[in-house]
């Protein structure tokens, strides 16, 4: 079963893909990103309305970068810790990988999309990730 679904997941990652160049997608990948849902590679779904991390991404020129969590506050700042992620950006065949790096672990994902306000990354186990753009809730004085 679980094969079946990652086969039908790499379908729909293609079709999906297909709309989009690599490049469009790392153009709208940097910046501050939230939490919307994930599906889990059984098809289960989990809805967030609100979440209290926020994923930082910074890409460079030369295809690398990093990913950070944030906690946002009420004035607009953040909270981070000083660990972070290092990312080695791939194109292998019109399709953009994130190569993720820590001090303890590696892993892929594939952007499956990424536009001004949505970005969609499929895991190595076939969880599949949407996050919104992160909009800071200010409160007025």
């Amino acid at each position: 079963m679980k094969r079946l679904l990652l086969i039908y997941m790499f379908i729909v990652t293609s079709l999906i893909s297909c709309t989009q160049t690599p490049d469009e997608k790392l153009a709208h990948l940097a910046g501050y990103w939230e939490i919307a849902d994930v599906t889990t590679a059984d098809g289960a779904k989990r809805t967030f309305s609100l979440s209290q991390n926020i994923d930082f991404f910074e890409i460079q020129d030369n295809k690398i970068g990093i990913r950070k969590k944030m906690q946002p506050d009420i004035n607009g700042h953040f909270t981070t810790s000083q660990s972070l992620e290092n990312i080695d950006i791939e194109i292998n065949e019109d399709i953009l990988i994130l190569k993720y790096t820590t001090a303890f672990d590696s892993w892929k994902e594939t952007v499956i999309k990424a536009s001004k306000d949505q970005l969609i990354l499929l895991n190595e186990d076939g969880n599949m990730y949407t996050y919104r753009r992160y909009e800071p809730i200010l409160l007025s004085e």
